[in-house]
């Protein structure tokens, strides 16, 4: 689902200062174009490597899940833990997050019906290729990757990442342009000059300034400095060296701007060229975020690249394909806000109450006594009933056949892998052979 950082994630921005600027789309469309070449030039007779098929275990059956809240989910020595208490321990421990994935996902179902929008498993389907597609594997192991090293199923792929990607450019169909200003800053981004560099963060401006008075005195102890205040973990052994260059026009543009007007371009009124900026100058404090200050100093420029030009039909078509995913991304994100904002929503979990067009407020706490769903004194409320006097379901949402075949192959896997580890657990271990058994060895003849 797409969420507001709210610049609550100070450590992060380094990273997103060279990645997540126009250049770091703009070179995962190269290195896929680089993929798609090279996989075209592969010989045509040989054939791609795949994990051969599990073995049907014939023995390994599936139980379904209860489903009543007084069904028993597990029972310990005959005392039965139902589903309820299940429940009522997810609601104290991941009821706000989960609740708001579920609150997110009905404002966008019924944006699109109100604009008589709809996605289909065909396009969820297609989304899922063209994502393994982009790290150059097949489907399969892309779903497999996800599945075992986040935890996330496809259903759940599906459900809570793709359907809310493609629902939400559904809702900004038409409302993204890309100008001619647009592929001059891309093309200035991917191409222009470069600054490679050194940083130091601390989270106040006060212990900006304080560091910033430092390096005056003593502009060479800038690696120790960053070694000893900075709290960016990445850079902080390095001497503050940044990875990447910093490009200009990447994010957070506060940051890239102030750091070439700073480092690069210098004051433009001042026309003595002993002023022009030089290696080993640093910055004044920059506001990186909320909570988080910034000093950089260059060490060095990249130059630019001169052999290319935004004539060049290629390079204007893929650099408009990079700045108007960017700015797609940009638009869903403040649609998703319009709809929140103008949404009526009261959250009995938390207890709020926003109406249309009021603004919520970010913090809220759960209740830590949570009202348990035995409790015969709970008050929590019954679900809205429907047209037919029924409790009105959740939207349902398209499910790929493709994806289906997935799920249903992960877990006869899963299912099988753990009979064959039960298999081996309850197996005998082999008895050591007597040292009567042990043949002598042959004479010399």
């Amino acid at each position: 689902m797409i969420a507001k950082d709210g610049g609550r994630a100070p450590l992060a921005w380094a990273a997103g200062l060279t990645l997540a600027g126009l250049v770091a789309a703009t070179s995962a469309h190269a290195q896929q174009a680089r993929g798609q070449a090279a996989r075209a030039q592969a010989p045509a007779g040989k054939a791609s490597t795949a994990p051969a098929p599990t073995p049907v275990l014939t023995d390994v059956k599936q139980t379904a899940i209860p489903v009543n809240p007084t069904d028993a989910i597990a029972i310990v020595n005959d005392q039965v833990i139902t589903r309820a208490d299940l429940a009522d321990e997810c609601v104290a421990r991941k009821g706000k997050e989960i609740l708001e994935t579920l609150i997110n996902r009905a404002l966008i179902e019924q944006a699109l019906k109100a604009q008589k929008k709809e996605v289909t498993a065909a396009e969820i389907d297609q989304e899922i290729d063209s994502v393994a597609g982009r790290f150059g594997i097949g489907r399969q192991q892309w779903l497999q990757t996800l599945d075992k090293e986040r935890g996330i199923s496809p259903f759940q792929y599906a459900r809570d990442v793709i359907y809310p990607q493609i629902a939400m450019r559904k809702l900004c169909e038409g409302r993204v342009q890309v100008t001619e200003e647009d592929l001059k800053s891309a093309f200035e981004a991917q191409y222009g000059d470069k600054i490679r560099a050194r940083l130091i963060m601390v989270d106040t401006l006060t212990k900006a300034q304080a560091v910033w008075e430092e390096l005056k005195k003593n502009p060479g102890g800038f690696e120790k400095v960053a070694q000893e205040q900075s709290m960016d973990l990445a850079t902080r052994s390095l001497g503050g060296l940044l990875a990447e260059p910093i490009n200009r026009f990447a994010q957070p543009r506060n940051v890239s701007d102030a750091a070439f007007a700073q480092l690069v371009d210098g004051d433009p009124n001042d026309k003595d060229p002993s002023h022009k900026p030089k290696d080993g100058d640093f910055t004044g404090p920059i506001q990186a975020s909320e909570g988080a200050w910034v000093i950089l100093r260059r060490e060095g420029i990249i130059p630019a690249e001169t052999r290319v030009s935004l004539k060049d039909e290629n390079i204007r078509k893929m650099l408009n394909a990079v700045v108007h995913e960017g700015k797609l991304k940009q638009e869903m994100a403040e649609v998703f806000e319009e709809l929140i904002q103008k949404a009526a929503i009261e959250n009995k979990l938390v207890g709020t109450m926003k109406m249309a067009n009021e603004n919520q407020h970010p913090e809220f706490r759960v209740d830590d006594k949570v009202k348990l769903m035995s409790n015969p004194e709970s008050n929590t409320p019954e679900p809205a009933e429907g047209a037919e006097g029924q409790p009105a379901a959740a939207p349902k949402l398209p499910t790929p056949a493709a994806l289906a075949d997935d799920a249903a192959r992960f877990e006869k896997a899963k299912a099988e892998g753990q009979a064959k580890a039960a298999a081996k657990a309850a197996a005998p271990a082999p008895a050591p052979a007597p040292a009567a058994a042990v043949a002598p060895a042959a004479a010399p003849k």
